[in-house]
């Protein structure tokens, strides 16, 4: 890259990286970055999005453009080849985003995350079951061969 395009593909902590293209239900997709290397540059299949106003919450960005609303209005705006869809700028763009007062979107924010990791806690708990089963299944197929 040239050393004049290093600021401009540069991301910072709190910018959302947004994927332009892929399998249909992975465009569109964001996750916030956290600043997790000296420097990071973004290549061209990934939108940066970069929060201006105080006002702005990178967090309830996030959740909602990996919300349900946002996850079928980016499915309806791409374009769908073989096999791949992809988003442009002006589709992007075009999504609308519900900006709920901060106190509300704060409140909604922590609830998801909460949430989430109730999910995150119940699948380990799904998959730990499921082992346990199974190793009962062949200790009894086991124990009824033997």
């Amino acid at each position: 890259m040239p050393v004049e395009e290093r600021d401009k593909y540069q991301v910072k902590a709190r910018d959302l990286l947004i994927t332009e293209g892929g399998d249909w239900d992975k465009v569109g997709r964001t996750a916030i970055w956290s600043d997790e290397l000296p420097y990071m540059a973004h290549q061209n299949h990934v939108f940066k999005a970069r929060i201006f106003l105080s006002e702005q919450s990178e967090l309830w960005l996030e959740r909602y453009l990996n919300g349900p609303l946002a996850r079928q209005y980016f499915a309806r705006s791409s374009k769908q080849t073989t096999n791949l869809a992809s988003i442009n700028k002006t589709q992007l763009r075009g999504c609308p985003v519900a900006i709920p007062p901060t106190a509300e979107k704060d409140r909604i924010v922590t609830r998801v995350n909460e949430l989430m990791t109730l999910c995150d806690t119940l699948q380990q708990q799904l998959q730990q079951a499921q082992t346990t089963q199974q190793q009962l299944a062949t200790a009894m197929v086991e124990e009824t061969i033997g």
